[in-house]
């Protein structure tokens, strides 16, 4: 029978101490079981622990913006009803009706489907729908743009909007299928002036 002293098993490759736990295991050899599971620990503690990549500035400026949408969307959620329960029952009499989700599931801006497809670089954005209409506010670069191209769009029913333009307009690359369900919006270079349009959209989608 082998004398596993720690020296031996410090001794062993990888793969060999980890066949040697298994028998030990087996075996119900407790003493070696222990020592086996000291040096596991021992070597994982001395790997090298992978660093996570840093962010590009594109990705940290969509990171940045989602939050301050985030934001946006808590502030404007406490100023007007955007629940869902709300929006179903207001829209009681629109077939198939699925309300809008405000933020997503870690409570950041939701990842659009423009940027979903690859088809720009960044599409992040807040939304809300109540009957037909949907309200929607959202950070826009087009793929392989500079930073500095970045817009925010507010897209909404021209009802809804002061000097609204066809979403063609503001948006030429975008397929009918990637229009957002509405026909009209505005595009800004600052968040608080895309911010108030949304702000008097929701006004009149809620009154």
């Amino acid at each position: 029978m082998v004398d596993w002293t720690d020296d031996r098993i410090a001794a062993l490759s990888d793969q060999d101490l980890k066949n040697l736990l298994v028998n030990a295991e087996r075996k119900d050899a407790t003493e070696i079981i222990l020592q086996c599971q000291a040096e596991l620990e021992k070597r994982n503690a001395a790997k090298p622990r992978k660093s996570a990549k840093p962010r590009t500035e594109i990705k940290e400026f969509e990171h940045e913006v989602s939050a301050q949408l985030a934001t946006v969307g808590k502030e404007m959620a406490e100023k007007y009803d955007l629940s869902e329960e709300t929006a179903k029952a207001q829209s009681a009499d629109v077939k198939g009706f699925r309300a809008h989700k405000l933020l997503d599931s870690k409570g950041y801006a939701k990842l659009g489907g423009m940027q979903r497809d690859g088809s720009v670089a960044i599409e992040r954005y807040i939304s809300y729908r109540r009957g037909n209409d949907t309200v929607y506010l959202g950070a826009f670069l087009k793929k392989d743009a500079p930073l500095e191209d970045q817009e925010f769009h507010v897209i909404a029913p021209t009802a809804l909007l002061d000097g609204a333009k066809p979403v063609a307009e503001i948006r030429p690359s975008a397929t009918e299928k990637q229009k957002q369900p509405a026909d009209s919006g505005l595009a800004f270079k600052d968040l608080p002036s895309a911010t108030a349009a949304f702000d008097a959209a929701l006004a009149k989608i809620t009154a």
